[in-house]
């Protein structure tokens, strides 16, 4: 309680705040940011939401505005210079870990305004000079409606919406194992408050483009099945992405599609970055921790869900990634 009061006061002595989240911004990142932005302009704060990377069309309508993004709207270094502003609170949502950060966390290592980080992932840097970290919590969203309760701040049927919006990323609709009957009973609150189910569920998981649906099809011919077909790999190459026409941010979720094979206990995408690296997406059905995995490598995440980035070739990427498997997985 004490970390929610900290909160509190925070922001309450704050004028001009920044809201950021982590790279490749999911619906839990633009969902804490959505509600805390809507909450903190009605006390009367200046926000300014920055993303690390593109938005995701599906996530738009939680947004009534175009949110300028690091690396494309501005530089860095125009940001270092204070090209978006100056701010006496920088608020830190899904993440607490510099490796999601790339290119904004030099402008946080600046000190230039306290930090405040809202996170539910058990890997941490530190990043805040306040924090509340709640590893319990099936989304960021589950923690950001917790602070609105003890701060006694209204739910509005945006607020609702987006919350809800980043609980059921977050839980892949309440399949994936952090589902819980808190993540039940918070979307209960934030149905009775105005979130929409049917709305949420057809921007989330019912409006492929033409060129995501066939990234999709790439991925699933990539498939292969390792340790008696309990563990499964796909990749996307960087020609993957010029043959459909589709963006790295279509990437999201699709790791979940090979978890339909009911022998599958762990699965991995890899995906080949401009810049040579090779992102993996890791997810688990419990034995296997691949939050330990990814930190092997500077990632992170949960026992079910993590990421990191990997050398290449893919080749390399993948066989350090199954070694690491294998060493986990029961005979």
């Amino acid at each position: 309680m004490n970390n929610f009061q900290d909160a509190v006061d925070l922001i309450s002595r704050s004028n001009n705040i920044m809201l950021a989240t982590h790279i490749k911004v999911d619906g839990d990142a633009v969902g804490c940011c959505a509600a805390l932005e809507e909450s903190l302009t009605a006390l009367g704060k200046k926000v300014q939401i920055l993303f690390l990377s593109p938005l995701p069309s599906w996530y738009a309508f939680l947004l009534d505005h175009k949110v300028p993004v690091l690396g494309v709207d501005l530089s860095p270094e125009q940001l270092m210079a204070g090209g978006l502003g100056n701010y006496d609170l920088i608020i830190i949502v899904d993440t607490n870990s510099f490796s999601q950060l790339p290119k904004f966390d030099a402008y946080l290592k600046q000190k230039l305004a306290p930090v405040l980080v809202i996170d539910h992932h058990k890997t941490s840097d530190k990043l805040g000079d306040v924090e509340i970290v709640d590893s319990s919590a099936a989304a960021a969203s589950c923690v950001v409606l917790d602070l609105f309760r003890f701060a006694h701040w209204p739910i509005t049927p945006k607020i609702a919406q987006a919350l809800f919006t980043g609980i059921t990323s977050d839980t892949g609709w309440f399949h994936f194992s952090n589902t819980d009957s808190r993540c039940y009973r918070d979307c209960a609150q934030l149905t009775d408050a105005g979130a929409k189910p049917s709305l949420v569920y057809h921007n989330i998981f019912q409006s492929f483009t033409p060129q995501r649906f066939r990234l999709m099809l790439a991925m699933l011919n990539a498939l292969k099945l390792h340790f008696s077909d309990r563990v499964a790999t796909q990749y996307l190459t960087r020609q993957d992405f010029k043959t459909t026409g589709a963006k790295f941010e279509d990437t999201e979720n699709l790791i979940d599609e090979c978890q339909r094979i009911g022998s599958v206990e762990v699965s991995a995408l890899f995906v080949e970055l401009k810049d040579d690296r090779i992102r993996c997406s890791l997810r688990s059905r419990g034995k296997v921790d691949v939050a330990r995995i990814a930190a092997t490598f500077g990632g992170g995440g949960h026992t079910a869900a993590a990421g990191a980035y990997l050398p290449a070739p893919l080749d390399t990427a993948q066989n350090l990634i199954l070694e690491k498997i294998k060493s986990q997985l029961e005979p």
